[in-house]
């Protein structure tokens, strides 16, 4: 079965070689580019510095070292092991899917009030996190460290396009609703949107399946977490179903 393969070049690796030796074809199809920001540190002392990404920890690891903080947080367990591989220690995340309603939910976080936070994250994104801990009387701020753009659209995304199209069997994995914007532009360009809603999505949570349906995508199923395995699982469980 093909997989088309959306993430950015850079991060596919892993999922590439699971996909692979399961016995699935991959297809990269990349939607968007990860670009580091310029930031700069209003202040260097904070209670508590949360990291929203592994993208975040990766770009924003050199202002970490600026900073003296008392308690580092993630938002889920990927994020907490890209800081662990840089020897840095989490103090907690959120332990099955992560969300920033998952980290709001820990004992940990929900008991922190009158606090200083700086929040490590992507250009934009949702203000869930900032507005729940802020109804602790906790003063957030952002550092932004890195933009997603989307890719501009190349030969090997057409090469990718067509093969994938070839078979009227195939998966497609998303990983964010950014994620699925770039690929519903790049699709655009080749005309070839219609038809591949009529393809299965596999994505990481409910929030992107929500996002998907109101976009026309019919077949979509949800990942039990956000690991490069748990994309895989679901491909064995289709693979189970056309046997």
């Amino acid at each position: 079965m093909n997989v088309l393969l959306t993430r950015p070049l850079v991060q596919v690796q892993t999922l590439e070689s699971l996909v692979t030796d399961s016995g699935h074809k991959s297809l990269l199809f990349p939607t968007l580019e990860v670009k580091s920001i310029s930031a700069k540190l209003k202040h260097n002392q904070y209670d508590v510095v949360i990291f929203i990404s592994a993208n975040a920890v990766e770009h924003g690891l050199a202002l970490l070292d600026q900073i003296h903080s008392t308690k580092i947080f993630t938002v889920g367990a990927a994020t907490a092991q890209k800081l662990n591989d840089y020897g840095i220690s989490v103090d907690d995340f959120p332990k099955q899917k992560p969300s920033s309603e998952a980290l709001l939910a820990l004992d940990s976080v929900a008991e922190l009030q009158h606090k200083k936070v700086l929040i490590f994250r992507g250009k934009g994104g949702r203000e869930t996190l900032k507005n729940g801990l802020e109804k602790n009387h906790n003063q957030v701020e952002y550092v932004e460290v890195y933009d997603r753009v989307t890719c501009t659209l190349t030969s090997d995304h057409k090469t990718s396009l067509n093969i994938f199209l070839s078979n009227n069997q195939g998966v497609i994995s998303i990983t964010s609703n950014e994620n699925l914007d770039g690929l519903i532009l790049l699709a655009s360009q080749l005309n070839q949107l219609d038809k591949l809603k009529t393809y299965s999505l596999v994505v990481l949570s409910q929030r992107i399946e929500k996002y998907a349906l109101s976009l026309g995508f019919t077949q979509v199923l949800i990942t039990a977490d956000i690991s490069d395995q748990a994309i895989v699982t679901v491909l064995e469980g289709i693979d189970t179903l056309d046997k």
